[in-house]
């Protein structure tokens, strides 16, 4: 769930970001500060970002920056970030505030905390609410609020 996998330290808000690359190595660094992945871990989403294109943005205002478990993975983590001041990261890609980075340490442990994050981004009212958060705490208890409505439902 996301009270296992998310820290209040690794929320953050900015202003915004100069391009794509920033926004992705803004986005990993509190996991890469805590030892959650490697900097191989980055090194493998910007690759794949070159290959495949932004394969992580999933809807208006969310991105979901992820890798293989394999690409560097020690331990799985959340981290947040939201930018004031929106991103595009391709032509053909909906505008981004949040970034949500995942380690994922294998392909299930994080399927509850998927169910949360899904059930937040499609609550146009519950996405306002997280773009329009003042500070990070904000963002963590609405998250972990979502998350006890889930477990009692």
């Amino acid at each position: 769930m996301i009270s296992d996998m998310l820290k209040p330290e690794n929320i953050h808000i900015t202003e915004r970001v100069s391009n794509w690359k920033e926004a992705i190595h803004l986005s990993l660094e509190p996991l890469i500060k805590g030892g959650f992945v490697t900097d191989n871990y980055e090194k493998a989403i910007l690759e794949s970002t070159a290959e495949y294109g932004p394969y992580y943005v999933l809807a208006e205002d969310f991105a979901l920056i992820h890798g293989r478990p394999t690409d560097g993975v020690i331990k799985k983590q959340l981290a947040i970030t939201l930018l004031r001041e929106p991103i595009q990261f391709s032509e053909d890609s909906f505008q981004v505030r949040v970034l949500i980075a995942l380690a994922a340490s294998d392909s299930n442990s994080h399927i509850d905390t998927m169910k949360v994050l899904s059930n937040i981004f499609m609550d146009e009212s519950k996405v306002s609410e997280m773009v329009h958060a003042k500070k990070p705490q904000q963002i963590y208890d609405m998250l972990i609020q979502m998350e006890n409505e889930i477990r009692e439902n």
